[in-house]
C-alpha cells in the first residue's frame, strides 16, 4: 500500500501544478472486508485510502487498489492507463494451513487501459456505463494478463448517489495458474494443478454515496463474485477455499475545491 499510496501522491503532485483554477480534489479514508487471497473462505480487513482528481482537460481517481488516468475528461467517454497494485498471496496472514502452506505469491504492479461509455438514459440524473479493461503483470509476483468487462448503472437522487455493476474477467494461462495452479508434491497436501486461460469469474456490486454537505461524503460498495472455469476447480477454491467471494467498503472523503 506504501507503494501505490507514492504513486498516487506524485501524480496528484503532477497534475495540480497546472490544472487551474477549475481543478477539485477529493481525498478519503476507507476500509474494507475482503478474502483473504482469491478464493479464500476467510475474511479479512485493509484500510486504505482513496482520492479523485479533475482537472480541466485530466482527471485521476483511484479505484481499489490502483488509479486511473482519464485522458478525455469528457461526460460521455472516459478512457486512459490504469496502474494497479495486485495483492500477493503470503502464508503468514492465511487462516487456511493448506493454502498457507504454498509457496508466497508476491505483491506486483499490473499496468494497461480503460475505456467507458455512459450513456443518459430517462434525463441526465440515470446513466448506462458499459467499461472495458484489460492490464498486465509487469513486477513482483503479479503475472499475466486479466481482461475485464462490465455493464454498470448510475443514478443521481438529491444527495444520494446509486450504482449497480455486472461484471466478468477473464485470465491468461499465467495469471491464472499463478493464483490457482497447484505443484506435484505440494506439501500442502492439495492436489496437483494446472490452471489453463479462460473466463476467471462473473460478479455483481452495488454501490451508494451520501453528499453529508458540498465537501463530506460517505460511501458503501458491496459485492459478491462467484469463480468460474479453472478458478473454481482448483483444489486451492474446491477444496480449501470457496468460489463464492464477497466484499464490503465503507469510506468517508472530503473535497477541495
Amino acid at each position: 500500500m506504501h507503494k501505490t499510496s507514492t504513486t498516487f501522491a506524485a501524480l496528484v503532485a503532477l497534475l495540480a501544478s497546472s490544472a487551474g483554477a477549475k481543478a477539485e480534489l477529493t481525498m478519503g479514508l476507507g476500509a474494507a472486508m475482503v478474502p483473504q487471497f482469491e478464493g479464500s473462505k476467510d475474511y479479512g480487513v485493509r484500510v486504505a485510502p482513496n482520492f479523485s482528481f479533475k482537472g480541466e482537460t485530466v482527471s485521476v481517481r483511484s479505484n481499489g487498489p490502483g488509479i486511473e488516468v482519464d485522458l478525455l475528461s469528457s461526460r460521455a467517454v472516459d478512457a486512459g492507463p490504469i496502474l494497479r497494485y495486485k495483492f500477493g498471496r503470503e502464508g503468514a496472514q492465511i487462516d487456511n494451513a493448506q493454502v498457507s502452506a504454498l509457496p508466497d505469491i508476491e505483491g506486483g504492479f499490473e499496468l494497461g487501459a480503460f475505456g467507458q461509455v455512459n450513456v443518459p438514459i430517462g434525463g441526465f440524473s440515470t446513466f448506462l456505463s458499459p467499461r472495458i479493461s484489460v492490464v498486465q503483470g509487469v513486477q513482483g509476483g503479479a503475472v499475466g494478463t486479466l481482461a475485464e468487462a462490465s455493464l454498470g448503472v448510475l443514478r443521481l437522487q438529491g444527495d444520494w448517489t446509486f450504482g449497480a455493476r455486472a461484471a466478468t474477467s477473464y485470465g491468461s494461462a499465467d495469471y491464472m495458474n499463478t493464483q490457482f495452479g497447484v505443484a506435484a508434491a505440494s506439501p500442502s497436501g492439495l492436489a496437483a494443478f494446472n490452471a489453463d486461460a479462460g473466463i476467471k469469474d462473473v460478479g455483481l456490486s452495488l454501490f451508494a454515496s451520501y453528499k453529508v454537505n458540498d465537501s463530506v461524503s460517505i460511501t458503501g460498495v458491496a459485492g459478491y463474485n462467484v469463480l468460474m472455469g479453472d478458478a473454481a476447480n482448483s483444489p486451492i477454491v474446491s477444496v480449501a477455499g470457496s468460489k463464492e467471494q464477497m466484499f464490503v467498503t465503507l469510506g468517508v472523503s472530503y473535497s477541495f475545491k
